[in-house]
């Protein structure tokens, strides 16, 4: 009895050693996260008594302290903010090792179309667009690869057909009545730029030719050109040269998208297309000011985002969500979401929740390591 009461002496002392950490409450906020914040540390409570027995050499009981130590990946470098805020598994200024920056070079990505970002510890090389691609595999000429066209259309290798062409990075063929001039499908009976034959472009305004009245000039027809025609969005609907192609079907309510195409009432041609008319404030067509962002309560009223992040318009009001990571503890909404509650040791994992004096916040929980000698058996 008397070696299990000094077990239990020494188990409190120990105790008495340790950290515990204690979550602090904080008042309700107009903010949510993106994702559950990391919960804290649950506290140290001594073994309770009548379990001794169960903790024997063969089940220990590991006690842990507070810890200042970084676990890897994360570091403290000399610009740190915090203890271990800094992640060289990705962090493009501090790749792998403290300082050791990835390139960021505007040649880089204007010559080789390419950039640098830190992976898994290491700088490695991404094309800074989908349009193009490393398909050799060398380092030193970035990607090279366009993949618009016919021999790489949409990945590498990847070829088109005879005839077809490039589109988007899908290989595609031309229309019936059309052919394929290097990389576009055009109708050369009325192509401007391909006008009977491909390369073969027509002018204007060419000389010789008596000056066009109103919105015409001279274009291709049947594959020749030099052919009196409305010059585009217009549209000769009176037949009547003399006053030239009078009306501009693309907001000509009465020949909406083409002669004698009358919008209803109350609708506007908008790009030649009758749509309900959006009047003089722009919101008239709004079906209400509750989910719009850029009309938020009100027409005309845009939603702000502030730093750190995303905003919504909910019931005809702006509310803003942190990002993960992230928390509006000051509740001042100017500066959004400042507090880092994966790494700020006085908000770790939630606004207010402390850890000890030079204890590290790792992932919003408080760092922790096995106390010395701190096996109770």
């Amino acid at each position: 009895m008397e070696m299990k009461l000094r077990n239990v002496e020494l188990a409190a002392a120990l105790l008495g050693a340790c950290v515990i950490i204690a979550a602090c409450g904080t008042s309700e906020q107009r903010v949510v996260f993106d994702s559950e914040p990391p919960p804290g540390p649950p506290p140290l409570t001594a073994p309770d008594a009548s379990a001794q027995d169960a903790n024997s050499p063969e089940h220990p009981t590991m006690t842990m302290c507070a810890s200042a130590k970084c676990q890897a990946p994360f570091e403290t470098c000399s610009h740190s903010k915090f203890l271990c805020d800094v992640d060289l598994s990705t962090d493009s200024l501090n790749c792998g090792s403290c300082g050791n920056e990835c390139p960021t070079d505007g040649w880089r990505s204007s010559q080789l179309n390419a950039a640098w970002k830190c992976i898994d510890g290491g700088c490695r090389m991404t094309c800074a667009n989908t349009l193009f691609a490393d398909c050799n595999g060398r380092i030193e000429d970035g990607c090279e690869t366009s993949l618009s066209s016919v021999q790489n259309c949409g990945a590498c290798g990847v070829v088109c057909p005879a005839g077809s062409r490039c589109a988007n990075g899908i290989c595609t063929t031309c229309k019936p009545d059309e052919v394929l001039c290097g990389t576009l499908c055009v109708n050369l009976k009325s192509d401007f730029g391909n006008c009977g034959a491909c390369g073969n472009r027509c002018t204007m305004f060419p000389a010789g030719f008596p000056p066009p009245k109103a919105n015409m000039n001279y274009g291709c027809e049947e594959g020749t050109c030099n052919h009196l025609q409305c010059s585009p969005a217009w549209l000769n609907c009176n037949g009547d040269l003399e006053d030239g192609c009078e009306v501009n079907y693309t907001t000509d309510p009465n020949n909406c998208g083409g002669c004698g195409k009358k919008c209803a009432a109350g609708q506007a041609c908008i790009s030649g297309n009758c749509q309900c008319d959006p009047g003089p404030s722009g919101c008239d067509c709004l079906p209400d000011f509750e989910s719009n962002v850029m009309h938020c309560g009100s027409c005309g009223l845009k939603c702000s985002e502030p730093p750190n992040s995303t905003t919504k318009c909910e019931a005809g009001r702006c509310v803003f969500t942190c990002k993960a990571g992230m928390a509006d503890c000051n509740l001042n909404d100017a500066d959004g979401c400042e507090t880092n509650i994966y790494r700020d040791p006085q908000n770790c994992g939630s606004c207010g929740a402390a850890c000890e004096t030079g204890q590290a916040c790792i992932d919003g929980a408080c760092a922790t390591e096995p106390c010395p000698d701190g096996v109770v058996q």
